[in-house]
């Protein structure tokens, strides 16, 4: 009987072994699983992190881009302002009737690569002769009555006005009906 005590004893001893080896592996799956579950937390958390930098980095890229442009653009209508009384002046050379020899000719010709290097920059001349006032594009100088011309339309253009980009960089100075 001792001895089928003594069995006994120890079976129950290993039988608690078992369920103390069984608890502490399944406390180490938990510890497993909590980990993992962390880690897979870690890596979201991180992705998403990533995501943001990203569209941070393309926002920064577009808006530097669009800055130099628009730097480039204030660049080029500093420029061409400062082109335009010399335009001025070629086409008050160009209307004087007496001229017409080969130096008016060349400055012809000169006077129109110019022009037709700023239209490829975006040059754009204001129309205004018969067309009606507009004070977002025409600085009236001079009223006038006019019975040829409809009230408030233009009958004079005294300065040419310019059009960048759709933008305009100086109005035309007119002469306009009552």
């Amino acid at each position: 009987m001792k001895e089928e005590n003594i069995h006994s004893e120890e079976l129950e001893e290993e039988a608690e072994e078992e369920i103390i080896e069984e608890e502490s592996d399944n406390n180490k799956e938990e510890a497993d699983n909590s980990k993992n579950d962390e880690t897979e937390q870690e890596i979201l958390d991180l992705k998403n992190s990533l995501s943001r930098i990203q569209a941070d980095f393309i926002n920064f890229k577009n808006r530097t881009q669009k800055e130099k442009a628009q730097s480039i653009a204030l660049a080029n209508e500093g420029l061409i302002l400062r082109l335009l009384p010399v335009i001025d002046d070629l086409e008050r050379a160009l209307g004087q009737e007496n001229c017409q020899d080969e130096f008016s000719e060349g400055i012809n010709m000169i006077y129109k690569n110019m022009i037709e290097i700023l239209k490829g920059e975006g040059l754009e001349e204001i129309p205004s002769i018969g067309e009606p006032f507009d004070p977002n594009y025409h600085h009236a100088v001079v009223m006038e009555d006019s019975d040829d011309i409809e009230s408030n339309h233009i009958i004079e253009t005294l300065q040419k006005g310019y059009l960048l980009n759709d933008k305009v960089i100086r109005p035309s100075m007119v002469k306009v009906s009552n």
